[in-house]
């Protein structure tokens, strides 16, 4: 009966992947009850209808899910083929989970389409890699071209500039020395200072208050504090001149030495160049007929390389020497000098838009983040931090510009600071982040915290888990939202999962129902845990019960049960049976207890270790 119900889902899980077209197709032949082949010959019978309730409820709310969000990603204008990947990826991850018995075959299958999807992005992205190189390499002559004519320019330029220099500068000259006669030595010009009257009033205050001495105190506490907060400006918001002067001189000199490394560079260059020429000149010779000797060939070569003065090296053998390399510094310098300026000012949320869309990521930093962290604003202002990492996830996807790990970390941290749950869950769902296990931990303690979100919580920490291998919490995860049997599937087809792990998931969430899955065969693989190893994990838990509970159900299905079980357990040593059977002494399960103790004694090579009140009784005879 089983089998023929899980026929039946999986036919309809097949029809509901099924595109539109197949599944109007077989809808107009359902009216006629035959189905035709390609070549009009009878084909087989139509699917049948789904009949069970929570098959139609569970892809309802499938479709509906798909539905929603690409609605709500078409009303952001975020809408593209790679989110409808992404959305689709996850429906039928939901669809995996569903059909139990079918989830390998549709693992295998949903593994096959992500790796062709992702051999045709790559491909895609070297088609425009090398499109790109094509283009540059075809536009290198025009740009050349366009360098010697902007640099004959600029050398027209610097002319008048220096001509205009010469000629300001002879009648700023003629100006000074005007004035300079004209105007009396400074010592001359100069008035003896006035001195203070003390009868005058203060500035600043009035005549009663220069009467009254609680106001001139207080007064002077204020000049106080702002001679100490002017003194404190000139240490940290001033320096002295003379420092700028220095700079000036270290600039200066630095500007010499690169034009000397430049002037070094170029004729290393030209020497490059004739030095090549003639090696190339040399190998062809070697490789013609030899009508012409080494020497008048040698001679054709340089008479050629003279007329041509201008020659440049090629840029696929000098790629530093690429100016364009220098334009994109000097405009990432322009950006991060823009980005300053709108922080100063106090535009923050300009700020975290032109951080978040900043070229090659120069500002997608954790420096970026203290700088908006260090700001103070009211309990009623929104926070610049939180700005921040908006901009950051709206700007950033999974193919282009992913926010790493750390970041990551910080931002759901902030989000979750300032309860907004509904920002991690779109974060995290539309795979903006970096997973680590780290972030999976953020999000299950802020759960156990709040337990209106716990569920939430658990569901988004089971996805992180998954996408980073940390199986064991994964699978803790199913087991506390009550996927027990979810839980064991993945734990037994995963090969990583080790016995510490499944020890670890027993001790965190001790179910009678993972304890059955565990303490079993599973699709006719062995159990994971030994009945025996099981109770005795749980008896170093406040869980104790459990494993009582398990051996009472296997008690209760008779002795030979019970004895069946410890006989063929090969992992638990009699020795441990014998600590299960005292542990059931003192929580009140004697007759299970004498019960096992039976079962070890009566097996071959175990005596029965009596205590130090028996073993006096017997050598009692000894000293009488």
């Amino acid at each position: 009966m089983e089998d023929k119900i899980s026929d039946r889902k999986f036919h309809n899980m097949a029809r509901f992947l099924a595109p539109p077209s197949n599944r109007r197709e077989k809808a107009s032949h359902r009216s006629t009850g035959v189905t035709k082949s390609l070549h009009g010959l009878p084909g087989p019978p139509v699917l049948p209808p789904i009949s069970r309730a929570s098959d139609k409820r569970f892809l309802t709310n499938t479709e509906e899910y798909m539905k929603s969000e690409m609605e709500k990603l078409s009303a952001a204008g975020q809408l593209d083929a790679e989110q409808q990947y992404i959305i689709c990826g996850q429906a039928f991850d939901k669809v995996i989970d569903y059909c139990t018995d079918y989830k390998h075959i549709l693992t295998v299958i949903k593994q096959e389409y992500d790796e062709f999807i992702d051999a045709t992005k790559q491909g895609e992205i070297n088609a425009i890699h090398v499109h790109a190189k094509l283009k540059r390499l075809a536009s290198e002559p025009t740009t050349l071209m366009y360098y010697r004519k902007r640099a004959a320019e600029l050398e027209d330029r610097i002319d008048i500039v220096n001509k205009d220099s010469s000629r300001i500068k002879s009648e700023l000259q003629k100006l000074l020395d005007e004035k300079r006669v004209k105007t009396p030595p400074i010592e001359e010009a100069r008035t003896p200072q006035s001195e203070i009257n003390p009868a005058a009033p203060i500035p600043g205050m009035t005549i009663e208050d220069s009467l009254d001495m609680a106001a001139l105190i207080k007064f002077q506490q204020l000049l106080e504090e702002k001679k100490c907060a002017l003194k404190a400006d000139m240490k940290t918001k001033y320096v002295p001149i003379q420092k700028k002067q220095d700079l000036d001189v270290k600039l200066s000199i630095a500007v010499q030495e690169r034009e000397n490394a430049d002037l070094i560079n170029r004729r290393l260059l030209d020497s490059y160049r004739k030095k090549r020429v003639i090696a190339n000149t040399i190998s062809s010779w070697a490789r013609s007929d030899k009508s012409l000797s080494l020497y008048e060939t040698l001679a054709q070569t340089v008479a050629k390389e003279n007329e041509i003065t201008d020659e440049v090296p090629s840029t696929n053998v000098f790629e530093d020497l690429d100016p364009r390399k220098t334009q994109e510094a000097e405009a990432l310098l322009e950006y991060v000098e823009r980005f300053n300026e709108l922080f100063v000012n106090g535009q923050y949320k300009a700020a975290a838009v032109y951080a978040a869309h900043s070229p090659r990521g120069i500002l997608r930093n954790m420096e970026t983040m203290e700088r908006f962290r260090a700001v103070v604003v009211g309990k009623d202002s929104c926070s610049p931090l939180m700005m921040f990492f908006e901009a950051l996830m709206e700007s950033s996807s999974l193919a282009k510009h992913p926010v790493n790990a750390a970041l990551t970390l910080e931002a759901i941290t902030c989000a979750l600071n300032y309860d907004k749950m509904e920002l991690v869950v779109h974060w995290v769902t539309q795979q903006r982040i970096t997973f680590s296990e780290a972030l999976g931990d953020v999000i299950w303690d802020y759960g156990e915290r709040e337990p209106y979100h716990k569920v939430t919580c658990l569901a988004l920490a089971q996805l992180i888990y998954r996408k980073c291998s940390s199986l064991r919490k994964a699978a803790l995860c199913m087991c506390l939202q009550g996927q027990i049997q979810g839980a064991l599937d993945y734990t037994y087809q995963s090969k990583r999962f080790l016995l510490d792990d499944y020890l670890f998931l027993l001790k965190k969430c001790p179910t009678a129902e993972l304890i059955n899955g565990l303490t079993q065969e599973w699709n006719g693989k062995p159990a994971a845990l030994s009945v025996g190893q099981a109770v005795l994990s749980l008896l170093c838990t406040d869980h104790k019960e459990y494993g009582f509970q398990l051996l009472e159900s296997i008690y209760q299905c008779g002795e030979a049960a019970l004895e069946q079980v410890i006989l063929n357990d090969v992992v638990c040593t009699p020795e441990g049976w014998v600590e299960i059977a005292e542990e059931c002494s003192n929580d009140d399960y004697r007759e299970l207890s004498e019960k096992i103790k039976s079962i070890v004694i009566s097996q071959d090579g175990v005596v029965e270790i009596l205590s130090k009140d028996e073993d006096a009784k017997m050598m009692e005879h000894v000293y009488m």
